[in-house]
C-alpha cells in the first residue's frame, strides 16, 4: 500500500532466479560479515556458530546495534569498490548526486507510510492502542463527524506518538494523553500485558502498566549490571596464575629508613641557568 501510495512499482524477482538480485545479495553479504564480528553474534548457520555462546557473549542493545549499523553504511559508502574502483559514494557524485532520482520530499510522511497500522475509533477522549490513551487537539475538529474507524500507524520501538490518518488521508500526530509516561517499545508493552493477564486476569489499566514496564526495567537493568560484573570478575581471574595468590599491593609497601648510612645514594644533577645571578 506505501509503495503505491509513493509511485514505487514492486517487481517480484522469478523463483530461483538468484542472479536476479546479485548486487543486493551481494551488499547483504558484505554487511553480514561485519556484523558476524560484533560480540555476540550468532553466526549464519549452527555449524559456523559451533559452542560459540551467543546470549553470554551480547553486549549491544538494539538502539546501539542501530547507530552502529549507522556508521558501518557510511563506511561502505566511503570505502573504495573493487568492482567500481573507487568509492561508491563518489560514484554516486558522478552521477549526479541527489540529481540521479526521484527524491522524496516530506521524509516523514515516507516514513510513516510504511509503518505497520491498527484500526481504532476515534472518541471524545481521544485514541486507544495498545492499552494506552494518545490526544491531539485536532481531534477536538474531528469527534462526531461521523469519523468511524481511523488508521493509526505506530513505530514499535516508541509507542509514546502515533499517527492518526483521517478519511480525507491528513496524517494527524497524536502523544500519550499523559506526557508524564516515559517512552516505551511494543515488545515491553506486550510483555507486561501478558504477565498481568496470567495473573491476573482482564484488562491492565494504564498507569499499572507503565509501573509494570518500569519494575521491569529496573529487574533487566540490576541483572545487566550483575552480568558485567560477574564478566569483570572472569576476566580477572582468568588473567590470574592458578598457581599464584591474588596480589594484594597494600601489604607490599614498606617504610624507607632515610637516616640509614648504608643506603646507596645517587648524585644531582644541577641546572645552571645562566640568567640567575650569583
Amino acid at each position: 500500500m506505501a509503495c503505491e501510495d509513493w509511485g514505487i512499482a514492486v517487481d517480484y524477482r522469478p523463483l530461483g532466479g538468484k542472479h536476479y538480485g546479485g548486487h543486493v545479495e551481494r551488499l547483504i553479504g558484505t554487511t553480514m560479515g561485519a556484523v558476524h564480528v560484533l560480540p555476540g553474534t550468532t553466526q549464519s548457520s549452527i555449524v559456523e556458530k559451533g559452542d560459540y555462546d551467543s546470549e553470554k557473549h551480547a553486549a549491544l542493545t538494539l538502539t546501539e546495534f542501530e547507530d552502529w549499523l549507522h556508521l558501518e553504511i557510511c563506511r561502505y559508502h566511503n570505502t573504495v569498490h573493487e568492482a567500481l574502483g573507487r568509492t561508491p559514494l563518489a560514484a554516486w557524485a558522478d552521477m549526479g548526486g541527489d540529481t540521479a532520482g526521484r527524491q522524496v520530499v516530506d521524509v516523514d510522511a515516507f516514513r510513516t507510510s510504511f509503518l505497520p497500522f491498527e484500526w481504532r475509533q476515534l472518541g471524545r477522549t481521544g485514541i486507544t492502542l495498545f492499552g494506552v490513551h494518545y490526544w491531539s487537539d485536532v481531534f477536538a475538529s474531528l469527534v462526531g463527524r461521523g469519523q468511524g474507524k481511523v488508521q493509526v500507524k505506530y513505530d514499535p520501538r516508541d509507542l509514546s506518538q502515533v499517527w492518526v490518518i483521517t478519511g480525507d488521508g491528513r496524517v494527524i500526530p497524536a502523544r500519550y494523553r499523559d506526557l508524564s509516561h516515559p517512552r516505551i517499545s511494543l515488545w515491553e508493552s506486550r510483555r507486561a500485558r501478558k504477565d498481568w493477564q496470567e495473573k491476573h486476569g482482564g484488562r491492565i489499566n494504564e498507569r499499572v502498566l507503565f509501573q509494570l514496564i518500569d519494575a521491569q526495567r529496573q529487574l533487566a537493568e540490576a541483572a545487566r549490571q550483575k552480568t558485567r560484573t560477574a564478566r569483570l570478575e572472569n576476566e580477572r581471574d582468568a588473567r590470574l596464575p592458578r598457581h599464584q595468590p591474588r596480589r594484594d599491593p597494600s601489604r607490599e609497601m614498606f617504610a624507607i629508613d632515610t637516616g640509614n648510612p648504608d643506603l646507596p645514594t645517587y648524585e644531582i644533577d644541577e641546572f645552571n641557568d645562566p640568567r640567575r645571578k650569583n
